[in-house]
């Protein structure tokens, strides 16, 4: 073998290693902190590792880890969505509305939701990609316009749903007065996750939102549409608000316009914990479903420690703040950098 083609072989071996570890350190570290947390917890609160609390972490979390499938998606693009916490409130409320006052059915109800919240997303989509406005200040501008739409829509008062559309947040697929199911958010959940994770790892518009994150020039000159798969990843980021709202609303048994105030920091900070990079072009979805959860964990971990809601946010914080460290400076990142 020539010393030219060793070289190459040789650069291109260092490159696949350097793209495993960009990959799987993003899921490596966040699974190490749920471990780690979660055996302290254990010694410390004996209720912590019961059937019942893992099942409610579980489905607490559930619906910031859908908000953050679709936020991934539009940060690996190299873009910000602010606005899903608000879109998610305003399809809960126009869903209820529909099913309160018009009596509309419960799957019609699920259908409003979702559609609503694509609807939003496109908007923020077609602005932000057709406008050239930077995604922070459109999204920004839609979170305010989504919360005044849905306190006028609700008349600023909580609106109920029917005891049937409860199922999505308490029911539970195989369950029964003596045996435990599967709750029915943690199954929306899962399929939310693996469908997002197919499309991004497996489909050609996939490669191109990656593309586009690591250098949106560059995937311009190959020929990908750049403005177009901008448009798609807000559009399923609005999708999966709605799918979000019906989960939301579904446990809280009411619509509220603040349903949804923090979701959509806790949805980025779920993806930064799971490895998204915010540089844009690194990131999965299996990291942000165990950001999630280490989200919850250490809250629920807290609330069982008797401490406040304003220590569960410092720490959180913190948490972030060396996920973001770890992003910018941690091993993956200078590998990519060097090749």
């Amino acid at each position: 073998m020539s010393v030219s083609k060793e070289g190459r072989l040789l650069s291109l071996v260092a490159e696949k290693r350097a793209s495993i570890w960009a990959a799987y350190s993003g899921v490596l570290a966040p699974l190490s902190f749920l471990v780690i947390l979660s055996l302290i917890l254990w010694r410390l609160s004996p209720n912590f590792a019961t059937r019942d609390n893992l099942k409610q972490i579980v489905v607490q979390s559930a619906v910031v880890a859908i908000l953050a499938c679709g936020q991934t998606a539009v940060i690996i693009a190299a873009q910000i969505d602010l606005s899903v916490g608000a879109i998610m409130a305003f399809s809960g409320v126009a869903a209820a509305v529909a099913m309160h006052t018009y009596h509309v059915s419960v799957p019609i109800g699920v259908l409003i939701a979702c559609i609503t919240g694509l609807v939003f997303g496109s908007v923020n989509g077609l602005i932000t990609a057709y406008g050239r406005i930077p995604s922070f200040i459109v999204t920004l501008g839609m979170m305010e316009v989504a919360h005044g739409a849905a306190g006028l829509l609700s008349g600023d008062q909580d609106v109920s749903t029917p005891q049937s559309f409860q199922v999505f947040g308490y029911g539970e697929l195989f369950g029964g007065p003596t045996r435990d199911g599967i709750p029915y958010a943690a199954l929306m959940l899962i399929l939310t996750a693996v469908v997002v994770h197919i499309a991004l790892s497996k489909t050609r518009w996939g490669r191109q939102v990656y593309a586009i994150g690591g250098n949106a020039e560059a995937a311009r000159l190959s020929g990908v549409r750049v403005a177009r798969v901008i448009v798609t990843v807000f559009m399923l980021s609005g999708f999966l608000s709605g799918v979000a709202a019906v989960v939301s609303v579904s446990r809280a048994s009411v619509a509220s316009r603040d349903a949804g105030v923090g979701y959509e920091l806790d949805s980025i900070a779920a993806a930064v914990l799971g490895g998204t990079s915010l540089f844009g072009g690194q990131g999965g979805i299996p990291g942000t479903i165990l950001g999630a959860a280490l989200i919850y964990t250490i809250r629920n971990g807290c609330a069982l420690l008797g401490y406040g809601p304003d220590l569960q946010e410092v720490i959180i914080g913190l948490v972030i703040v060396v996920a973001v460290l770890y992003d910018r400076f941690g091993p993956g990142r200078r590998a990519l950098r060097a090749n």
